[in-house]
């Protein structure tokens, strides 16, 4: 076969314009430090790197539900603690002012202070964690709470009922491996339920007794005794207060291992953020040294070609 000036040149240009494009390559690689500019120059990296990315936005999700859930927490491990607060004083100045060394007008200063702490219960149940009632349930856009007539309403029930309270939990992902069942029900344990029905925490109903659950209620009618200045059936609301404020401080501290095992998490997933982002960087990122090193290496082959295509 003859070999002609015409395909020697073609051969040398197609040669010289490959080394051009290497050193381009290079360029870009070192300019943006990375190891490769695109899926096909290297597959197999390129596939791990994006499992990885997969990885990172999971667990960037899981971060910012977990940071979310904690700002709740924190502010019911507020309100509870604001509630623990009212009901102990309730009960400390109830248990002086029942001695009979308190008259008639100690009692009305202790129902006015009872009232008092009534408007305190209703302004932390209606109390917000950003722009979402704490206590609003499965409904955390609307107020809970509400008087009509003296009457206390739970999103429009009678707190004094004793039906009509059904919740429905309201699940944060925050990577306990959510499932649902057949329904699209989550399955409980596989997400956390943030829900805080204000129904559960100050009580509906009324007892055999005719005493009301809720502590809002429960106040006022220790209040009304006082203001009638018959204290017969003290004992009895006093029972019934003591042991919600027993249940209160439980709620308390119930809210405070939430906290902490939120806190365990978003610890846990910062680990995991660097660990997965220490492996993206070994795949994706391009050691400068090298990587200068690859350019001056391919500059000197590409300068060599000019050089030997001008003789």
């Amino acid at each position: 076969m003859r070999i002609t000036d015409r395909m020697i040149n073609g051969t040398y240009l197609r040669n010289l314009n490959k080394n051009l494009k290497s050193l381009t390559d290079c360029n870009e690689k070192v300019s943006s430090g990375r190891k490769y500019l695109k899926a096909s120059d290297d597959p197999a990296t390129a596939l791990k790197a994006l499992k990885v990315r997969q990885n990172l936005s999971r667990i960037s999700l899981y971060k910012d539900n977990a940071g979310e859930v904690g700002d709740m927490l924190t502010d019911l491990e507020t309100a509870v603690s604001g509630i623990n607060s009212v009901v102990t004083s309730a009960i400390e100045n109830i248990t002086q002012t029942r001695s009979g060394s308190y008259n008639d007008t100690d009692r009305g200063i202790t129902a006015d202070l009872l009232r008092s702490y009534q408007t305190e219960i209703l302004d932390i149940a209606n109390s917000k964690s950003s722009d979402e009632y704490i206590f609003g349930g499965s409904d955390m856009k609307t107020m809970p709470f509400s008087l009509d007539s003296g009457v206390l309403y739970y999103h429009g029930t009678d707190v004094n009922s004793n039906t009509g309270f059904d919740e429905e939990p309201v699940y944060f992902d925050i990577g306990l491996g959510l499932q649902t069942d057949a329904s699209g029900k989550v399955l409980a344990g596989t997400a956390l339920d943030v829900s805080n029905p204000g129904s559960e925490i100050f009580g509906t109903g009324v007892d055999g007794d005719g005493i009301s659950n809720n502590i809002y209620n429960l106040l006022g009618e220790i209040a009304d005794l006082f203001e009638e200045n018959d204290l017969s059936e003290l004992d009895t609301y006093m029972d019934k207060l003591e042991s919600y404020s027993d249940d209160i401080t439980a709620e308390y501290v119930d809210v405070g291992q939430k906290s902490n095992y939120v806190e365990f998490l978003s610890d846990r997933f910062d680990s995991y953020e660097l660990n997965a982002q220490t492996k993206q960087n070994s795949l994706e990122v391009l050691d400068s040294a090298t990587g200068i090193l690859d350019y001056n290496t391919q500059q000197n082959a590409y300068e060599a070609a000019l050089a030997m295509g001008s003789k």
